[in-house]
């Protein structure tokens, strides 16, 4: 096989191809006896937009990786600097799928998602209240708040407002200690606590004795994954720019493509159990 053609109607003008390189590795994935795939959000399934709780998965991604996660030793997560709970009311991800939210603080399989002691609580108050001082002075930016940070949003302002605001943050970081500061794609975030993804990915991997893990990404804290995670995982930036991942596709779209090859292709190569106790999630030759 040299590549994989998949019509996707949802991104017009875009070319879900995949490379053979891709393809080929897709294939060694798929034949290992256990693995992970994980992905990114925003960016990766779901297309940016200006609004962070407007953002949607593709048609079609989602119930892809459900079905994904019903095939027997294939471990699904999603992996996003997002709240959990937001992922919660953004997605149709069902369990088995693991949502892995807040850069890897947060987990849909824990019973109780870590809360700020009361140094923590006493650090987050003082930054939003810093953070205030930035909103009034820029008052097309905003702050997301989530468990654990607190996050500058620019998208949709010009240039010169988004350099003035970033700067007025980050003069902010320095009355802080401890944070941890990321920049990503038009947001700054500043962690009162971090995990990080790429050290969350390979606890789940170490966790689930996964062979190899498939990761999907296309933003800075993406790229730390890329850099950390291991010669035998798998690594696929979304999108332009440089990277430390082993491949690259173009847009969500071929997102989109990847997942359903590698699920025709892991379906070729797992038992034929299932994970999932709900038949109504198999497909007709799985039920």
């Amino acid at each position: 096989m040299t590549s994989t053609r998949i019509t996707s109607p949802m991104t017009p003008g875009s070319d879900p191809t995949l490379a053979a390189p891709l393809v080929d590795a897709l294939q060694r994935f798929a034949a290992l006896p256990r693995v992970l795939v994980a992905m990114d959000f925003d960016g990766t399934l779901a297309p940016l937009v200006d609004e962070p709780m407007d953002a949607r998965a593709l048609p079609g991604s989602e119930e892809l990786l459900n079905e994904l996660s019903c095939l027997p030793e294939t471990l699904v997560a999603l992996v996003s600097g997002r709240a959990l709970a937001d992922l919660i009311e953004l997605t149709r991800l069902a369990e088995p799928v693991l949502l892995v939210g807040s850069h890897g603080v947060e987990r849909s399989s824990e019973a109780q998602a870590p809360s700020r002691d009361a140094t923590e609580q006493t650090r987050f108050a003082a930054l939003d209240a810093d953070l205030a001082t930035v909103l009034r002075d820029h008052p097309r930016a905003r702050v997301e708040r989530k468990p654990h940070s607190l996050v500058l949003h620019t998208r949709g302002l010009s240039g010169q407002e988004t350099e003035a605001a970033v700067r007025a943050a980050e003069e902010v970081v320095t009355r802080h200690t401890g944070l941890v500061v990321t920049p990503g794609k038009e947001v700054l975030e500043l962690a009162t606590r971090h995990v990080g993804k790429g050290v969350a990915l390979l606890e789940l991997a170490q966790e689930h004795s996964v062979d190899s893990v498939l990761f999907v990404g296309d933003d800075v804290t993406d790229e730390q994954a890329f850099g950390v995670l291991r010669p035998t995982d798998l690594t696929v930036k979304v999108g332009q720019g440089d990277t430390a991942a082993q491949h690259r596709v173009d847009d969500e779209a071929q997102v989109l493509a990847l997942v359903r090859a590698l699920l025709e292709l892991r379906r070729r190569a797992a038992r034929p159990a299932t994970n999932c106790m709900d038949p109504s999630r198999n497909t007709p030759d799985e039920a």
